[in-house]
């Protein structure tokens, strides 16, 4: 029995993939141009769900195997790229430094979410929504947040003048405030959406825009806590933790876009029980990571200015 679940959950690094690319463009078709009584959508979300428990379950075992794949000569075309990528300067800087990849990735990562603040405070003008417009707004202060740090982390390669150290954390205890003040004013806004339950009418399309940058976030969020977990760079530590909450944020408003546009009109007391639980342990753990950020960095930057005296 065990060796029969072991094969069905612990598939091969093939099949998660395979299963993955079928899952998703089959779901998308199900949201967008099926009902939800069609066979087909039924069968999309079966196997959507089996996608992402085998992928979560397998992702060390996948990232692991990429790895081998990216860095070995089993594949040529992938050879034969990395060739092509180390002809040209900047693109073999990214092969070959890791802060040159982490500084990147906080650029992508700052493009991503002033397309999403764009759409989200959009579709809110656009219906007339004042928690989307909030929302909005608020991936936008949080994109402020992703500048600061891509700006400071920049700075501190650049600048020799600069104290490494109390320049990283002071940064890093900044974006813990800011995290705070951001959260405190979307939680008053979350209080007062789930009390007057305010309902706006969704498209699949702006809902499956908002699931694939979820998913996005929860990806780079996971992908930062790996690659950064060792790092001493508190900057880089701060990114991991601001992608982390507003991965979580991403979650609680993903879950109620979906309630209103795919619940009945007889479901308001569950929508009520569900955004209160979600928002409030969203609230709550974006909370605590701004909380240990504001006093961690305090500790460290009166450790590093006493050591100075």
């Amino acid at each position: 029995m065990k060796t029969l679940l072991s094969k069905i959950f612990k598939p091969p690094v093939k099949v998660v993939i395979v299963t993955d690319l079928i899952a998703i463009p089959l779901t998308v078709i199900a949201l967008v141009f099926l009902s939800s009584t069609n066979p087909i959508s039924l069968i999309a979300y079966l196997l959507s769900t089996y996608a992402l428990v085998i992928t979560i379950i397998g992702l060390k075992r996948f990232c692991r195997r990429l790895k081998q794949l990216v860095k070995g000569d089993e594949i040529r075309s992938i050879v034969r790229f990395r060739q092509l990528m180390n002809r040209h300067k900047l693109t073999a800087m990214y092969l070959d430094s890791k802060d040159f990849r982490a500084e990147v990735s906080l650029y992508f990562g700052l493009a991503f979410n002033l397309l999403f603040a764009t759409f989200k405070a959009a579709s809110g003008i656009h219906d007339r929504s004042a928690w989307l417009i909030s929302i909005g707004f608020y991936y936008f202060a949080f994109a402020a947040a992703r500048f600061m740090l891509t700006q400071n982390y920049r700075r501190q390669k650049t600048d020799e003048r600069t104290n490494n150290k109390l320049y990283e954390y002071r940064t890093y205890r900044r974006c813990g405030i800011m995290m705070m003040l951001l959260n405190l004013t979307i939680g008053g806004m979350s209080v007062q959406m789930i009390w007057q339950n305010e309902v706006t009418s969704y498209s699949k399309a702006a809902i499956i825009i908002s699931a694939a940058y979820t998913f996005y976030c929860f990806i780079i969020g996971i992908k930062n806590v790996v690659s950064f977990r060792k790092s001493d760079n508190a900057i880089l530590r701060a990114t991991k933790d601001l992608t982390m909450s507003g991965a979580v944020m991403s979650m609680f408003s993903l879950q109620n876009s979906m309630l209103h546009t795919f619940g009945g009109d007889d479901d308001v007391r569950f929508r009520l029980i569900m955004n209160t639980v979600t928002g409030g342990c969203v609230l709550v753990i974006v909370l605590a990571i701004a909380s240990f950020m504001i006093i961690n960095g305090t500790k460290k930057i009166r450790q590093i200015e006493n050591r100075s005296l």
